[in-house]
This record gives structure tokens, C-alpha cells and sequence, in this order.
């Protein structure tokens, strides 16, 4: 998964994001274990399997989570950046690329078994430096991305090598020199560049399509060029500022600087193009044959290090046989969430900085609000909610927390598996009832006093509706990287994996309600920055950690709500959120 930094460090999947498995009981977080290292520690991430890697200038080391003894070190991969770490979901299989040199770049290839850290494989096979690496479940592969220069406007080799051994299955030139981005994670002094501004290609049973440069695709077999359509892609410096490709019977739609397009699976011939909608198009859904678009968001400009709101901000409704726009939808104010298609209404679910706002589908021409519910954050967090208690925040709508224009709008909706759906922001949760249009719960929480904060925040509410947004477009494919290679003959001789894999899958299904605020806390007559655990069903929080330091360097596991936090860059602690 992606993963976004404050002070260096990653957390886990979010500021405010879905969490699973955590206990039940409602008190402070209490320390697991701490050890002192003798190395500073230049990285830490929680994988997969739910074990605590940590990068050092003297190599990675691999912690079991619960006890905090050393499960493996490799001492022989050393100043490895995390940038240069894959795993590749659904397999037991860690990538870590060995790169040398500044201009021209050369990389050796480790596949490590993430439980042991023994290699599996190792190859020099790559042409350059790695910029992408994508899983192919159908095919058993890894399908790795690299570029000689890897900065700017750069040319792409492809190799597909085999999990299991390593060895190439096919290699390829890509066609088009594609636009590259800093990847997270980089150095300041020799950054790496990535294809992170791009979303991922989507597959059907035996074809490979890139959106990178205009659309390509390739045979998963052979890596053979079926076809391309090239057109400009790149929205300045944002990252993701199109949409994931949805491929629908014979048909490929696309999404690029404003514009979709419709083209033939088969042939690759454009059947047709839209008109430029003016701004970025960063979702799509095809329900019969239409194809809604989320005109703008919130966006990573990874030049200005900052996130921009970029309008116009709304939806739009093409038909699909045609392109000819249905209706519009531009009327949302200073922010937009991703969409939620609620079938049995015929509606488009959003929120802006003022209102949920239900579309109506079958509008023609001025599209129908069939519903607009102004939004008032009409609960607070009291002392006693938690063990030692969060500090409370005043009420309000969604601009109520900001100070200096420091504004919350909501950012991203997921839905319950009650029906509720929760609009999320840097520092509110918000519980929406579609069918009665009603607000069963809301809460806010003080911003905290670390710097850094909005930024990681506004990452990691962007990183979910991302996430909902290629679920459903990958859906509409051939398949997706969730499959889970494990369940293949090929891999069950590969430690433990399996076992691991599901006993962990089944954690996380059996109790996805809690959601993590970066905020400030106390603790008895402490107080501080730290996290605390909402429940997304009910909207209260019974369960902190309170980091004693000015400057929290923190992973979340979203599994178990273990939280791994490095002071100093040399003391390594795990708490338990309890």
C-alpha cells in the first residue's frame, strides 16, 4: 500500500484511515516493548504479514511485532532507501532493489521471503533503476518498470520475471517516453523518480493497458506491443490527476487533463473524445451507459510539496456510446469527496466544504440535487471518552477547526457495511444515513500541535479515496492485485506464508470499525500529540497512545493496533492502542 511521511516516517496507511482487529478494551496505549539501537534509524514500515521492517545505514532488520526479538538481518543490504523496497501483495515476496550509480543507473534485484528474510532470487537483469513494480496474478509474474535515467521525461524498459524463480519470462521496450515523479519517500540529495502520479494499469485475460503516456497495450504473454494511442496525460506536476482506465465489454474508457475518451479494445481506434471539462477528471464509474467523472479534488503538486484543491470542482455524466455529455454538475464549493454510486436511489453521493449533496443520474441537462444536507459537527469529544481523554474542540460545521484559512473540508466517503456512510477530513468524521438523510453522528478533534500535520493528514484521506476509486474500476476488469497468489501450489513451499497470510485476512474481515485522528491528547497531567481510535459505528473514541516528544516518528498497523514509534532516531518502542 502507499504510505505517506511526517518527520520521515510513514503511518501506515493513514492519519484517519480504516483500522482492523483492535482489541476491546478502552484505556491508554501501553508500551509492548522499547530497545535502544546502535544504528539511526533511516526508515520503518510495517509489511503485510504484520512484521516491523527497520532500514539503517548497516543494513534491514525484520522485528516480530509482539516481542520485539530480532526475526531476521541482512547486513549485506545496506543504505537501501525504503523507496527501493516492493512487496508484492498477496505473496510472501519482499523486492528490494541494490542501485548504483547517479546518472546511469544499474540495479540488482533481491526477492527476499518477507518471514525469513532469505533470498529467493536475485537478478542484474534490470536496465536502470526500478520505477514500477506490478504484480500479474493471472500469469504469475512480477512485471517490473525500469529507466536508465530516471528523472523527468524518460524512456521505460519492461521485464517480466517469475516469482517462484526469477527468471525473465519476456522483456520489452515501452513505446512513448513517459513523465516521471519524486517518489515518496526520496532523498533530497539524489531523489528517485517513480510512476506514482500515474494510476496502475488495468488488465483482462491476456492484455496489459498503461495509461502512462496515452494508452498502450500490451500482451501479458509475449510483452509484445498490440497497439498505442498516445496523447498528452500529465496535469502539470499533480500526481493522479486522471483516472484508472475501466475496461467494459469491448471498450477501454480513459480519463486525461479533462478530457475521456472511448477506445476499441480490439483496434485501438478512438470512437470518441469528449469535450475538455476544464480540470482534472481523477474518477470514473460506468453504470449502464453512462460514465460519471469527478471534475477536481485535492491533489499532490510534488514540485510545491504541497496539496492544491484544483477546480472546477463537481461531476459530470457522458454517454457512453458516445461521448455527448449528459449533465453537469459544477456547483460544489471548496472541496469535493470521491463518489459513492447508491444504486437504489439513482443517486451520486458526495460532499463539499458545506453540504452532502445527493445527484440525481437520470437528469438531463441541468442535473437534479435529489437531496442537499448541510452538515454541522454537532458533537465533541468529551475527557472521559477515553482512559486519560482527548482535548476537546469547539463545534461547528466542516470550516469550524480552521484557523488562518487552515480549512477542514471532507475528502473522502466509504461506506458501512450498515448502510451508514463516513465523510472523513483531516480532523472530523461525519456518519451519514442515505436512506433517511439523516446524521447519526459527528466529531472533531483539535488539530495537534506537531508541524506537518494537515499535509500528512490531507495524504492520507486522499489515499482513501483513491483506493475506493481503483477497487471499483478494477472490478469492471479481467482481475486485480488482490488475488491472492498464496493460494497457488507454486508458493506453499515458501516459509509460512500462507499460514501467516490468512490468519492475518481473517483479522482484518472480522472487525474493519476503527479509524484512526492524529490530535492532541493527555494523560492524567500529560498532554501531547498522539492517536486516538474512533469507532466507526458509533463515533466514539476509546482507545489513545500519546507520544511523549514534539516530533512522533510512528507506523500503524491497521491489523492488530499496534503503533511502532522511533525517538531519537535510535529508540525503537510498540504500543498497544488498548
Amino acid at each position: 500500500m502507499k504510505r505517506y511521511r511526517i518527520f520521515g516516517a510513514t503511518l501506515g496507511a493513514a492519519v484517519i484511515l480504516a483500522v482492523a482487529g483492535l482489541p476491546a478494551a478502552g484505556h491508554a496505549g501501553s508500551a509492548l516493548w522499547s530497545k535502544k539501537l546502535d544504528q539511526e534509524v533511516a526508515w520503518h514500515r510495517v509489511t503485510d504479514v504484520g512484521t516491523l521492517l527497520v532500514g539503517t545505514e548497516e543494513g534491514i532488520t525484520s522485528y516480530n511485532p509482539e516481542s520485539g526479538e530480532v526475526a531476521w538481518k541482512r547486513e549485506d543490504l545496506k543504505k537501501i532507501p525504503e523507496s527501493n523496497l516492493d512487496e508484492i501483495k498477496g505473496t510472501p515476496f519482499l523486492l528490494v532493489a541494490e542501485t548504483t550509480g547517479k546518472i546511469q543507473v544499474k540495479t540488482k534485484l533481491h526477492a527476499l521471503n518477507v518471514l525469513t528474510g532469505e533470498t529467493v532470487w536475485a537478478t542484474e537483469q534490470l536496465k536502470g533503476a526500478t520505477v514500477d513494480a506490478v504484480p500479474v496474478p493471472q500469469k504469475g509474474y512480477v512485471l517490473l518498470l525500469t529507466t536508465p535515467f530516471a528523472s523527468g521525461k524518460s524512456e521505460m524498459d519492461m521485464i517480466a520475471l517469475d516469482l517462484a524463480t526469477g527468471n525473465a519470462v519476456w522483456e520489452s521496450k515501452f513505446e512513448d517516453k513517459v513523465d516521471l515523479f519524486k517518489a515518496e519517500g526520496s532523498g533530497k540529495m539524489f531523489m528517485k523518480f517513480d510512476l506514482s502520479g500515474h494510476m496502475p494499469p488495468a488488465f483482462d485475460e491476456d492484455s496489459i493497458y498503461f495509461t502512462y503516456a496515452g494508452l498502450h497495450r500490451y500482451d501479458l504473454g509475449t510483452g509484445k506491443l498490440v497497439w498505442k494511442v498516445p496523447y498528452d496525460v500529465t496535469e502539470k506536476a499533480i500526481k493522479r490527476g486522471n483516472a484508472q482506465a475501466i475496461i467494459a465489454g469491448g471498450v477501454i474508457y480513459t480519463s486525461a487533463k479533462g478530457q475521456l475518451r472511448a477506445i476499441d479494445k480490439a483496434t485501438g481506434q478512438v470512437k470518441w473524445t469528449s469535450k475538455d471539462f476544464g480540470g482534472a477528471i481523477a474518477e470514473m464509474a460506468l453504470k449502464g451507459d453512462a460514465i460519471y467523472g469527478r471534475m477536481g479534488g485535492s491533489f499532490y503538486d510534488w514540485t510545491k510539496k504541497e496539496w492544491d484543491l484544483k477546480k472546477p470542482l463537481g461531476v459530470v455524466a457522458v454517454n457512453g456510446n458516445t461521448g455527448e455529455m449528459v449533465w453537469r454538475y459544477d456547483d460544489a464549493e471548496d472541496g469535493i469527496t470521491n463518489m459513492v454510486i447508491l444504486e437504489d436511489q439513482g443517486t451520486i453521493l458526495i460532499a463539499d466544504a458545506k453540504n452532502l449533496i445527493g445527484l440525481d443520474m437520470n437528469s438531463q441537462g441541468n442535473v437534479k440535487e435529489a437531496f442537499k444536507v448541510k452538515v454541522e459537527v454537532k458533537k465533541k469529544i468529551g475527557a472521559g471518552a477515553v482512559a486519560g481523554g482527548v482535548l476537546k474542540v469547539g463545534l461547528g460545521g466542516w470550516k469550524a477547526l480552521g484557523k488562518g484559512g487552515n480549512e477542514d473540508p471532507p475528502v473522502a466517503i466509504s461506506m458501512r457495511k450498515n448502510g451508514i456512510a463516513v465523510v472523513r477530513g483531516k480532523q472530523h468524521l461525519v456518519a451519514f444515513d442515505p436512506k433517511t438523510k439523516e446524521i447519526p453522528w459527528s466529531v472533531q478533534y483539535q488539530a495537534p500541535g506537531v508541524p506537518g500535520w494537515a499535509k500528512v493528514a490531507m495524504g492520507a484521506m486522499t489515499a482513501v479515496a483513491y483506493a475506493q476509486a481503483t477497487s471499483r474500476a478494477l472490478n469492471t476488469g479481467y482481475g486485480t492485485t488482490e488475488n491472492r497468489w498464496a493460494n497457488e501450489d507454486r508458493f506453499k513451499a515458501i516459509g509460512n506464508y500462507q499460514q501467516f497470510a490468512s490468519q492475518r485476512f481473517a483479522s482484518a474481515e472480522a472487525t474493519e470499525q476503527y479509524t484512526y485522528v492524529l490530535t492532541d491528547v493527555k494523560e492524567g497531567d500529560e498532554k501531547g500529540a498522539g492517536i486516538v481510535g474512533v469507532n466507526m459505528d458509533t463515533g466514539e473514541s476509546d482507545r489513545q497512545v500519546m507520544f511523549k516528544e514534539k516530533e512522533p516518528d510512528y507506523k500503524v498497523d491497521e491489523v492488530t493496533g499496534r503503533v511502532f514509534n522511533v525517538k531519537d532516531k535510535k529508540e525503537l518502542t510498540a504500543f498497544s492502542v488498548k
